[in-house]
């Protein structure tokens, strides 16, 4: 409201007090007085609307009818679905519906139920479907008036061996055999089938809602080695949906479609779907011999060339990693114990290590050691857990050390009660040489590492230690969840972890987990990116010493990557105070509040040459969503739950943890009606269904946009369990 404003009205001057709105109206005595808030024009309702949440707007329906016409119009909504978006909670959509495809009365619908999820599941947990009935997307249409949940089949006689929701509509899976096989959820029927044979695995996945398409890789390995000579063989294939945006399932059924395939030396720790669109993937190798990650790309798959290059990152036992495309830059994300570090390379520098394939079977060698054109880093902020029930466990806490992993000290220079920043330009470095320093001379050093300082009147304070601290505590899996789901122009992309730590009791030799989540974007530090920093890649050629190399075999000449458009001098941009507020802010970790022993299915390898192979390989059966985590666990121990169960307790149930949402603004980051929490996400039980059997279960999936859990059986069912 603007007060110390002149008003003309009628010709009067009418000086504007700060108690006194800017809009006089007359009533019909004709004396002036203030506005009635519905006779406000349309444009400053709307703008007023945009700063209210989905309580206040729902409030605004019960006071006139004026204001009811107002408030469930598509701006108001979209505004709030903006708001959700934003917090990286996905809107209920049925099939490959976009946002901009739904009607208003669909629009204030899916609002309203995504709100309600959220408010629900951080305040008392998911429950059980109101009503009995299983709702598919926006409509909530009853498909079974009877139950709660659904069942569907799977495969028969086959064991499941991956399983995800593909919209609402769909099920995609993937058996021991090699099969994949679409299933409409709705009618239960199988539409679609595609089959490899035996000791394929399906490995990575992703959707195209604007393409409604499915693009998924399969794996086979061809000399089981865990080592440098391991040979292993992908085939990329999409899976095409005929579907309207109406949402409704097509007459025509989806299609399987080879998209290409090729080969890899080595040990691939994961395949990454960068840009679909664009024809673009990539791949980590391990590189036993130099203990470095390796990255090849196929920029354009539909080209005969790849990518294969030694980063010169050194892979540590406590390193998760992941691959994201960030404005044409491939960014491999490296989280250790005690930080997180990004490294970048730009597309247009990559392209000149570009080796022709002169067939599909081609075997790719490796070259040059390349590099990062930028690297960033960033130290986790830990929590202080009150009465942490791990200690009896894993022993005291260590105290902070600065002789961190790659050489980086674990004290976190990002300190959670006070929100002060410490300065920190430590880099990790890209070898082992080069932290060593018996190669300055021909190893090329990483460029520097931007490094942040506090501002003046920022305190230094001692960094927070980690409680869950490595080697006690070592992560037995990592998920890296990207926003999949339909949005809107203008929201950020971000991105979530889960790490499940592990620690094994060597009396009872029981293992006990804990779940840690935090969100982070790219880059680390937004403050400081500049893409225009970095002109050229340094390289050198790789000697047919290294693991990768076949022997003996020539180079040729020297590959020059001077961008000569971009020769110029950079420097990097100082970070404002409330850029890096916003950035310290997604560095907070938070953990489920008790240790507990989940589940654990053998997965038999087929891989019977392989010496070093044990045959079984224990998955969790823990699944993660944007901010939630799903599991089935043994019931604790009743007399003491920090303490593993007794040995004739077989009794399991499903859990179930909303972490805190992500927000923009570390001073708005809450966890329910709390202002920013230490204890992290609250575990709860998840109610099952009297014929659901959890010792049988083979996988475990979440999808929070339906509000569902979706377990696969061995007796070939699968099961989606509906919450609000």
């Amino acid at each position: 409201m603007m007060s110390g404003v002149n008003i003309m009205i009628n010709k009067r001057v009418v000086p504007s007090t700060p108690y006194s709105p800017c809009i006089i109206r007359r009533d019909s005595m004709g004396i002036l007085g203030p506005p009635k808030l519905h006779s406000l024009p349309y444009d400053l309702l709307l703008n007023i609307a945009l700063r209210l949440d989905l309580l206040d707007i729902h409030n605004l329906h019960l006071t006139c009818r004026a204001l009811y016409g107002f408030s469930i119009s598509r701006p108001v909504y979209r505004q709030i679905a903006n708001d959700l978006l934003r917090r990286s909670r996905a809107l209920p959509l049925k099939g490959f519906q976009q946002i901009t495809d739904l009607s208003t009365q669909q629009l204030i619908r899916a609002v309203n139920k995504a709100a309600r999820y959220e408010y629900a599941w951080q305040h008392r947990g998911p429950r059980p479907i109101c009503g009995g009935s299983y709702k598919d997307g926006v409509e909530g249409t009853v498909r079974n008036s009877k139950s709660w949940y659904k069942i569907v089949s799977a495969p028969p006689n086959e064991e499941v061996d991956w399983l995800s929701p593909i919209t609402s509509s769909y099920t995609l899976c993937s058996t021991k055999t090699g099969k994949v096989v679409c299933w409409d959820v709705q009618t239960d029927r199988r539409l679609a089938e595609w089959s490899l044979g035996e000791r394929w695995e399906l490995w990575k996945c992703r959707v195209e809602f604007e393409e409604k398409t499915v693009y998924f890789t399969m794996a086979k390995v061809i000399v089981p080695r865990n080592d440098d000579t391991r040979l292993m063989e992908f085939v990329l294939m999409r899976l095409r949906f005929f579907d309207g945006s109406t949402g409704e399932s097509a007459d025509t059924l989806p299609v399987f479609e080879h998209v290409t395939k090729f080969k890899t030396r080595g040990v691939v720790m994961n395949i990454f779907l960068l840009d679909p669109i664009a024809r673009l993937l990539s791949a980590f190798i391990y590189a036993n011999g130099t203990n470095t990650i390796c990255l090849y790309a196929l920029l354009d798959w539909d080209k005969p060339q790849y990518i294969f290059i030694d980063t010169g990152i050194e892979c540590v036992l406590s390193s998760n990693w992941s691959c994201i495309l960030y404005e044409r830059n491939i960014v491999i994300h490296c989280e250790e114990s005690h930080g997180a570090f990004q490294y970048f390379y730009p597309l247009h520098l990559l392209e000149v290590f570009a080796k022709k394939m002169d067939s599909k079977s081609e075997i790719p060698r490796i070259s040059y050691r390349v590099s990062p054109a930028v690297t960033l880093h960033r130290n986790f902020i830990f929590p202080i857990l009150q009465n942490n029930l791990h200690a009896e466990l894993v022993g005291p806490i260590p105290s902070p050390t600065t002789n961190g992993t790659h050489g980086v000290g674990a004290t976190n220079g990002f300190v959670a009660p006070t929100l002060s920043i410490s300065s920190s330009s430590a880099t990790p470095p890209l070898s082992p040489s080069t932290s060593s320093g018996s190669e300055a001379s021909t190893s090329s050093s990483p460029p520097p590492t931007p490094s942040l300082s506090a501002g003046p009147s920022a305190p230094l304070s001692p960094p927070n230690p980690n409680p869950y601290p490595f080697p006690l505590w070592s992560p037995d899996s990592a998920h890296f969840v990207r926003q999949w789901w339909p949005s809107l122009p203008g929201i950020p992309r971000v991105s979530c972890t889960v790490v499940l730590l592990a620690a094994h009791d060597p009396e009872t030799h029981h293992t006990r987990f804990m779940l840690a989540q935090h969100y982070f974007r790219v880059p680390l530090t937004q403050g400081e990116w500049d893409p225009n920093v970095v002109s050229e890649l340094t390289h050198k050629l790789v000697g047919p010493e290294h693991s990768l190399r076949p022997p003996g075999e020539r180079e040729g000449a020297e590959v020059g990557v001077k961008d000569k458009g971009k020769g110029e001098s950079h420097s990097w941009r100082r970070e404002d105070e409330e850029q890096e507020v916003d950035d310290a802010a997604l560095m907070h970790l938070w953990y489920v509040d008790t240790p507990f022993e989940v589940v654990c299915v053998a997965e038999t390898t087929e891989e019977p040459e392989d010496e070093d192979n044990d045959g079984d390989r224990p998955r969790p059966l823990v699944a993660v969503d944007f901010g939630h985590a799903a599991w089935i666990e043994f019931v604790d121990n009743e007399d003491d739950p920090t303490r593993p169960r007794s040995e004739d307790s077989d009794a399991k149930w499903l859990r179930f943890v909303t972490f805190p949402p992500f927000n923009e603004s570390l001073g708005k980051v809450s966890e329910g009606d709390k202002p920013w929490s230490k204890t992290g996400g609250i575990v709860r039980t998840l109610e099952t269904p009297p014929d659901l059997d959890l010792d049988v279960v083979e996988t475990i999936n979440i999808d929070q946009s339906q509000g569902a859990v979706i377990l696969s059986v061995r007796d070939g069912k699968i099961f989606i369990l509906c919450y609000e």
